[in-house]
């Protein structure tokens, strides 16, 4: 039976001030009336049962997501010392899967994106685990529906598999997010997905791709696995590079294939994005708590405890926390992590 390998280490700053350091992203409820990293097991049960579910995650954040999750077992909950970016993380979890079952597959999820269509998802899930036993690795992204510039992309190559609706692909390169020129030519080529940062391996697989192109980490990884103790896996996360999986593995590993599929995708990276994800009343506003508008338009406005009257405005973010108030032009969503920095430099770290 698969694994689903649950990535939930990341803080979302640019979700701040409502996502903070000790209070991360994906224990926000974001859109749903649960918190984001329980409506993503959840999805995922029909093919993935909770014993066989993984999250990782940061050491603080261990413990409220097993408080959210307690019907998860609490060992599942696999916690980094500190952050190491994807291929760390990835490789933390394979090795507990390999342990028990070193030929089966896994696909990786991260903790933090909206799904509208969880059966579509389901239904790519599905198509791409018998491809991740005769391939490296399987990628299941998203065809494009605008030249998206925070978006990395993958170029397809030529169809290797169709079935049940579904095209499988191998994959020609990986590309960064572009500038808006070339996004707009991935959009009209029709040639190009989302990388969506979901992923099927069998786990024998995995490391032996980690083995070759990051053995540091396998090393590192492999000799703390064997000691079991909170101390070891400190001392090899202190080893090893921080880097992500795309860069460490996927990018120089053969036999890629992608599966683009859409199933309502929406990576909630910013204010700006959630906005478009919320419903907006008949001035393109949204809203949480109690306002009244005069002449405002295309603004998100969230206010839990108390009024936000605003007059005259658009396009703008307005945000309300018990010790930080947010306003910022909605074009300006990605910004958010430069006055964090302005933040750090100053010492504000009680904000952070």
């Amino acid at each position: 039976m698969p694994y689903a390998v649950i990535m939930a280490g990341g803080a979302g700053t640019r979700l701040w001030p409502a996502a903070r350091r000790d209070n991360p992203k994906q224990l926000q409820r974001l859109i749903y009336e649960e918190p984001i990293v329980a409506v993503t097991v959840r999805r995922l049960q029909p093919t993935f049962p909770l014993d066989h579910c993984y999250i990782v995650t940061a050491a603080r954040y261990a413990d409220p997501i097993r408080s959210v999750l307690p019907e998860l077992p609490p060992e599942n909950v696999i916690s980094e010392p500190f952050g190491r970016n994807t291929a760390a993380a990835i490789a933390l979890a394979a090795f507990r899967i390999a342990a028990r079952e070193p030929e089966e597959v896994f696909a990786v999820f991260p903790a933090d994106h909206v799904v509208l269509h969880p059966d579509k998802l389901q239904h790519a899930v599905n198509f791409s685990l018998p491809l991740a036993r005769a391939h490296t690795v399987v990628d299941i992204g998203v065809p494009p529906t605008h030249p998206e510039t925070g978006y990395g992309y993958i170029e397809l190559g030529k169809p290797i598999e169709d079935r049940d609706g579904l095209t499988a692909y191998s994959v020609r390169r990986f590309v960064e997010k572009p500038d808006l020129a070339t996004a707009q030519g991935y959009l009209q080529t029709g040639h190009y997905m989302w990388n969506s940062g979901m992923f099927v391996w069998q786990a024998a697989t995995f490391l032996n791709a980690l083995r070759e192109h990051l053995p540091e980490t396998f090393r590192a990884l492999t000799d703390a696995e064997a000691i079991g103790t909170e101390d070891a896996l400190q001392s090899a996360y202190a080893a090893i590079p921080d880097i992500s999986v795309d860069y460490a593995i996927m990018e120089r590993v053969s036999d890629v294939v992608a599966v683009p599929a859409e199933f309502g995708w929406r990576d909630v990276g910013d204010w700006n994005a959630l906005y478009e994800l919320m419903p907006h009343d008949e001035a393109g506003n949204a809203y949480e708590g109690t306002h009244v508008t005069l002449d405002a338009s295309g603004s998100l406005l969230l206010a839990p405890n108390k009024l936000i009257a605003a007059i005259g405005v658009e396009d703008l973010v307005v945000v309300d926390t018990p010790d930080v108030l947010l306003v910022m032009r909605r074009d300006r969503a990605q910004d958010v992590k430069k006055i964090l920095d302005k933040l750090k430099e100053r010492g504000d770290d009680a904000v952070l």
